[in-house]
């Protein structure tokens, strides 16, 4: 069964059951040959359909399919290996490890949908790219910081870092509790004028000489009077 976009690209999709997996369906023929049929359609590839059942992955012994399926694809005949998982090829390390080195030996690649591995050129190619995207997110986040950082140096901030906690409407109270104070006048003297003038503190409440201490005695305080 063969279908597809792209008659450059043919990939063997290899399908393999167990006795004892007949049972279950998650491992079944038909599920494996479903999920991989419709991978296969998205990147456009023609395929074929390679299926082995009761057959165990103990060791690639035995497997004629399988054996037949990497000959095509050593022979060009196919340029991509498809299976659900890894296990479905072999749960031996040695053969897997054997499977790996072939595949980059004579050229062909390998796609294990369920577990998001692709050693085919377009998979590379993926896995670079995202990783250059990651990295161009990265770079323009640590811009975006540089140049808010930059503003709020501007604007009066020590080190651009100071003041993150007040907020802009704010601000000018802020600054004016911190210039009273640099004036000489008390925190009590400082508070009640700002009750009389019903100037709000950032919480909305009154104001009290804790209120006042708490921001002339502030980092951000120390930053703007520097």
């Amino acid at each position: 069964m063969s279908t597809g976009i792209d008659r450059a690209t043919k990939a063997l999709l290899y399908v393999r059951v167990s006795t004892e997996e007949q049972a279950d369906k998650g491992a079944s023929l038909e599920a494996q040959e479903q999920a991989l049929a419709a991978e296969a359609l998205r990147r456009g590839y023609e395929f074929e359909v390679v299926r082995e059942e009761g057959k165990s992955a103990k060791s690639l012994q035995g497997r004629d399919e399988l054996a037949r399926a990497l000959d095509l694809l050593d022979k060009h005949k196919a340029q991509v290996l498809m299976a659900v998982r890894m296990d479905r090829l072999s749960r031996n390390v040695g053969d897997v490890d054997a499977i790996m080195r072939r595949s980059k030996r004579k050229g062909w690649g390998i796609i294990l949908s369920g577990e998001q591995i692709d050693t085919t050129p377009d998979g590379e190619f993926r896995t670079y790219l995202d990783a250059a995207l990651a990295q161009r997110e990265r770079g323009i986040i640590g811009l975006r910081t540089r140049e808010g950082m930059a503003q709020r140096k501007a604007e009066g901030w020590p080190n651009g870092r100071a003041g993150r906690s007040v907020s802009a409407e704010f601000l000018p109270t802020y600054r004016r509790v911190i210039a009273m104070s640099g004036d000489g006048l008390s925190m009590n003297a400082i508070a009640r004028t700002l009750n009389n003038e019903a100037v709000p503190t950032a919480k909305g409440g009154k104001w009290y000489a804790s209120t006042v201490r708490a921001i002339v005695t502030s980092e951000t305080a120390k930053g703007l009077a520097g």
